[in-house]
């Protein structure tokens, strides 16, 4: 849950203005806001005023965070205006490039028997990396190529 309480402290330092701009945009005063923030007198931050606090700054950070409480990852889709072929491509080969990255990553780490905790941030982010390919390329796929439009 620390997770969580420091998307919102973010998403407040995010917010053009603070937390007195995030505050005023919720409708609240600066110390309510704090209140569900720090979870004081009962209070706490439920999941509507999160998405309103991720969309007024303008972030994925709550998406982001209950992701990763939920032991996944959030992937936003790509944009699909004017999608082609060639774009499809072009994402296609920035995933062979990162699963190639993940087999060096991969035999650099496990060398010696033992991953340490660069190592395994380094394999995190390609992991995150190949994720994030897979998912663009099956979206922008299906934009292009299904009969249907794909929300």
């Amino acid at each position: 849950m620390d997770d969580l309480r420091h998307c919102f402290q973010q998403m407040c330092r995010a917010m053009p203005g603070g937390w007195a701009a995030m505050a005023a945009a919720m409708g609240l005063s600066k110390d309510g806001l704090e209140n569900r923030v720090y979870e004081r007198k009962g209070q706490r931050v439920d999941v509507h005023e999160a998405l309103q606090m991720q969309a007024f700054s303008s972030t994925t950070l709550f998406a982001e965070a209950v992701a990763a409480e939920s032991g996944g990852v959030f992937i936003p889709l790509p944009a699909v205006d004017g999608v082609d072929v060639e774009e499809i491509h072009t994402v296609y080969m920035e995933l062979v490039d990162q699963v190639g990255k993940l087999a060096r990553e991969w035999r650099e780490a496990t060398r010696d028997g033992e991953v340490d905790p660069k190592e395994r941030q380094r394999l995190e982010a390609v992991r995150h990396g190949i994720c994030t390919k897979v998912t663009q390329m099956n979206h922008l796929t299906f934009q292009v190529f299904c009969k249907e439009a794909v929300q």
